[in-house]
């Protein structure tokens, strides 16, 4: 069995308590990202600063340079981003053993395990290079990361040894891959607003149950588990609203604090999902002491992406894990994805967020019309129906989108006597 990588992290915070506070939340959640990628974090080092932009100082790049001795650690991760001038200043003061990488990395390194899909794979190697690009020049003159541990995986691996033009070149081939990738999505969704119904979109923080819920509302086998990343490519299927209508869900990857600009710019085919969505469903982890910190995440990327602005249902996931006597929030619905027996309260705020988009409306529709049954049985909830010798006249709930289609059904209720 191969032992886990030893693994020291560092990270500047504004002088204050609340700031050191959040400074060690930072550092907290990087370790866990660090863990996900296979290391072992055996010190935690954080430096007050008036300006924690410069990074450490001289005397607190000394101090590392005596941890990383002291631990026998042969990397370090920045939680703050590593520019190449620094990485070269940092790389002298602790030695040439000793491995550089900054939370970016560790998420590349994450997301390169986790890809299994073609598209995955080539999103995550073009953000792995378009970091690399500028970096170059500071790796040394045999730059090779094969098999050195966290930070060196993932499809871009085998492009290290490459120069620049090569590296250029590269990243302009997944660019045109990823655009045809895009336009194979947007193809897709043309088909699905062929038949429109509200696309619902879930988004937050990874690891808050995202999965899991989508998982008991769609009632399909989804990969869920106790670890960060776990959805790169989006699933989209579709459930019912009950007293509302068909929907269609889709579980896209989990945001976290400073998500890489790379992989913004590399995932947005794939983040384009959310930005097409009717209503986005923001899931919380309401048992988490940094729940304030994730919802500035969510803010933060949904700003990025151009998706701010869409209508939102806040869900409290994990709400199971609070006393029984917590005040609930009046923004959003509580759930347990795990536990919650029936969702009646999330499909009533779902319902009420889709208001605007359904109506309700009598139509005729002949029997032997079955073309437009089929559509009927599909796309609508049937309110009221009276059948006749010809036909069936109904009350029925549709999404506006279909109006222009049913008004050649349009007829005035004809009521059973």
């Amino acid at each position: 069995m191969i032992s886990a990588e030893r693994v020291i992290l560092v990270g500047t915070a504004e002088k204050g308590e609340s700031a050191r506070r959040r400074g060690l939340q930072e550092l907290d959640e990087l370790a866990l990202l660090v863990e996900q990628a296979g290391g072992a974090v055996v010190y935690k080092y954080l430096q007050a600063r008036d300006n924690p932009e410069a990074g450490l100082g001289p005397g607190a790049l000394q101090d590392l340079a005596g941890k990383v001795a002291e631990f026998d650690s042969p990397l370090v991760v920045s939680n703050d981003d590593l520019a190449p001038s620094r990485l070269h200043h940092w790389a002298r003061t602790l030695g040439e053993g000793t491995r550089l990488i900054d939370r970016t990395q560790v998420i590349l390194d994450i997301f390169a395990q986790r890809a299994l899909s073609r598209e995955g794979r080539i999103q995550v190697e073009l953000a792995q290079l378009q970091y690399l690009l500028p970096r170059l020049r500071y790796t040394g003159s045999a730059p090779s990361r094969s098999g050195a541990g966290i930070g060196t995986r993932g499809p871009g691996e085998t492009h290290l040894e490459m120069d620049r033009r090569k590296i250029r070149s590269r990243i302009k081939a997944l660019e045109e891959s990823i655009a045809g990738l895009a336009r194979e999505r947007s193809a897709r969704r043309r088909r699905r607003q062929h038949h429109r119904v509200p696309l619902l979109t879930l988004v937050g923080y990874t690891n808050v149950g995202k999965s899991t819920l989508f998982e008991r509302l769609t009632r399909r086998a989804q990969l869920a588990q106790d670890a960060l990343f776990v959805t790169l490519d989006p699933s989209v299927h579709r459930i019912l609203i009950p007293e509302t209508g068909p929907a269609l869900l889709t579980d896209t990857v989990g945001f976290v604090e400073r998500l890489p600009h790379t992989l913004v710019a590399a995932f947005r085919a794939t983040l384009d999902e959310v930005v097409q969505a009717d209503v986005l469903l923001e899931i919380l982890d309401a048992s988490t002491p940094t729940l304030d910190q994730q919802q500035e995440a969510i803010e933060q990327v949904l700003a990025e992406i151009g998706a701010d602005h869409i209508k939102r249902v806040k869900i409290y996931n994990q709400w199971d894990k609070l006393p029984q006597d917590a005040l609930k929030p009046q923004d959003g619905v509580c759930v347990s994805a795990r536990f919650d027996p029936d969702f009646r309260d999330l499909y009533t705020a779902i319902g009420r967020a889709l208001e605007d988009f359904f109506t309700d409306q009598w139509i005729f529709v002949p029997w032997e019309d079955a073309a437009v049954w089929q559509r009927i049985y599909q796309d609508v909830i049937i309110i009221s129906r009276h059948d006749t010798e010809d036909g069936a006249r109904m009350l029925i709930r549709a999404p506006r989108a279909m109006v222009p289609w049913l008004t050649k059904f349009s007829d005035q209720p004809v009521l059973p006597e």
